[in-house]
């Protein structure tokens, strides 16, 4: 069984299915995975799962139609509901599923379609630090304790831009804004050691431009209660205070005298 195949069938057994894995139909067609789901001893439900999937997420349309020819070929069909017959003692209607490795929305008739990456995600998550003796489950076990638990290794990797990049220019905008959201963040980013890191970002955004950031402060930032304590901050500041002298300064005044010396006869 091919890892990815290992790892929907590890999702599955952990939603509570009895799996039958690379099941002959005949005339060489091969069936993923069938699931079946007991509880309190009674029969709930049995899927026909199959796999797709490819580190691109791409998937052509001419593969989706061959997966739906297979759902619906009368020898698969068959074998579908033979195994279901020796394995429960009866019939039972079941839903045909395809797993896909996608970046867009997929919709097929009577079939469910479902997300591979959603699926790896929660076996990983899943996952906890005991002595797994499955070779997949040990494999993502070590990812995810010695790779991704180790913040420089990770930065490391999700950095690269050249040759075998994980990101894209687009995706690492997703993944920093989504990081950016989390509320775990948000309170390592309010610790006083990190407030050069914040500077520095401010000075690479749109916050650089005084009209910009004197927006935020008004109405994001600053509350009635830290307007005055912040003006007042600033104004102690040596720059800012040169230039608000420069600034308030009065004009001086042109004596009256001026005027008529001036004038046109």
């Amino acid at each position: 069984m091919n890892p990815e195949k290992e790892i929907v069938n590890l999702w599955l057994n952990k939603k509570g299915f009895f799996t039958i894995n690379d099941i002959n139909a005949g005339k060489n067609k091969v069936i993923d995975i069938i699931a079946i789901k007991l509880a309190n001893g009674k029969l709930e439900r049995v899927e026909h799962v199959e796999v797709n999937c490819s580190i691109s997420s791409t998937i052509v349309d001419k593969d989706i139609d061959e997966y739906v020819k297979k759902f619906e070929d009368k020898t698969v069909i068959k074998k579908v509901k033979q195994v279901i017959k020796d394995f429960v003692g009866t019939d039972f209607s079941y839903e045909k599923t395809l797993v896909l490795t996608s970046n867009r929305s997929i919709n097929l008739k009577g079939i469910n379609v479902l997300k591979f990456d959603d699926i790896i995600y929660e076996v990983t998550d899943n996952i906890d630090k005991q002595n797994y003796r499955n070779t997949t489950l040990r494999t993502i076990q070590l990812i995810k304790y010695l790779l991704i638990a180790n913040p420089a290794n990770l930065a490391e990797l999700l950095k690269k831009e050249t040759g075998n990049k994980i990101l894209n220019q687009g995706t690492r905008e997703m993944f920093i804004t989504e990081l950016l959201k989390q509320d775990d963040v948000k309170r390592i980013l309010e610790k006083e050691s990190n407030e050069k890191i914040i500077v520095d970002i401010v000075k690479e955004s749109s916050l650089k431009r005084p009209e910009r950031l004197a927006k935020a402060l008004e109405h994001d930032i600053l509350t009635n209660r830290t307007r005055s304590r912040f003006l007042k901050s600033l104004l102690l500041q040596e720059k800012i205070a040169k230039v608000s002298k420069t600034l308030l300064k009065p004009k001086k005044q042109k004596p009256l005298q001026y005027f008529f010396k001036n004038k046109k006869p």
